[in-house]
């Protein structure tokens, strides 16, 4: 017997796959898979920047699980509780494990990342997870122009100081004088240019005697290496001179010295108030006096002798036995009284 299977039996059974299918798929793209077993935890955060149901839950980058609920949390205002299921059934999450809300791409779509812990104890589905959140691009961005932001507007204070002289500078008078002095800089250049053809052709003609003067400097340099010797000998000398010197004693004829002078100051001051012989010769009058006097005497003695010798003489050179009788006995007479 053929069995026939009618209209109205294909069209249920297709209603019922079709429905089967809706659902599973209404339940896949809310993360939740119908085939598999999972287990659910719970994490609190305080924003949540873009994630939403359905966004993925990784282990270092790998698809273990799904976001299935979001709600604002009543005992805790401004605070949201998010749920969401591991489907791998071999994934341990030990305790102290975070879930960290993480940027999946650059769009901006949001994951769950679990870091795990270290622990040897594991959580258990209802357990709630420690939480932190990554910062996103525009907090990174915003923290990394930010010290720019400072330098610039350094910056820019710095040109408003440099820009206001500036500004003063290239007012008209300003750029007069600037016009002229750029007027003045094909004349320096020339000038420059003829000053350096003067010491060319100074050079060229001194060339001769810088070369005698190098070669006498050469010359000098060689007499200096060849006398080393000698001047070595010479610097020894003078060092055992210098040690002679130093090992004399200058302290005690440096004090004999200042005695002695002690002595011609207190001499010299004896002198000078007319103590002494040498103070009585330059300050009494009485000694230049009798000085004078016998100066007289003497000269007075002397033309005597001159004119009478035979006075003084008592012999001749002609009658040597002879006594000599004055001339002149009345001259005799006068010179006695």
């Amino acid at each position: 017997m053929k069995l026939t299977i009618t209209r109205e039996v294909k069209i249920a059974v297709l209603v019922i796959v079709s429905l089967v299918v809706g659902f599973w798929g209404f339940n896949y793209l809310k993360g939740k898979d119908v085939f598999k077993k999972h287990r659910e935890f719970y994490a609190v955060y305080n924003r949540i920047d873009g994630l939403g149901i359905s966004s993925p839950v990784t282990v270092n980058g790998f698809h273990v699980g799904a976001v299935t609920d979001i709600t604002l949390m009543r005992n805790k205002p401004g605070f949201l509780l998010v749920k969401f299921r591991v489907s791998d059934s071999a994934l341990q999450i030990p305790e102290g494990t975070e879930a960290k809300i993480a940027s999946s791409s650059l769009l901006g779509s949001k994951q769950i990342q679990l870091l795990l812990g270290l622990s040897s104890n594991y959580l258990k589905p209802g357990d709630t997870l420690n939480t932190t959140i990554e910062e996103d691009l525009q907090t990174s961005v915003n923290k990394m122009i930010a010290p720019l932001k400072d330098k610039v507007d350094r910056l820019l204070s710095n040109l408003d100081s440099i820009i206001v002289p500036i500004q003063t500078i290239l007012d008209e008078e300003g750029t007069r004088k600037i016009a002229e002095s750029l007027q003045r800089i094909p004349r320096i250049l020339q000038n420059l240019e003829r000053t350096t053809l003067r010491i060319d052709t100074l050079v060229a003609e001194e060339k001769s005697k810088l070369g005698r003067i190098i070669s006498n400097v050469e010359s000098i340099t060689a007499n200096l290496r060849k006398n080393n010797d000698v001047i070595g000998s010479i610097l020894e000398n003078v060092n055992e001179i210098t040690d002679s010197l130093a090992k004399s004693n200058f302290k005690e004829t440096i004090a004999n010295a200042t005695s002695v002078i002690g002595k011609i100051d207190i001499m010299m001051d004896q002198i000078n108030r007319g103590e002494g012989t040498l103070g009585a010769l330059l300050y009494d009058d009485k000694i230049y006096r009798e000085l004078e006097n016998a100066t007289i005497n003497l000269n007075n003695l002397i033309s005597d002798i001159e004119e009478n010798p035979e006075k003084y003489l008592h012999f001749s050179f002609i009658h040597i036995n002879r006594k000599v009788t004055p001339k002149d006995s009345g001259k005799k007479q006068k010179l006695k009284d």
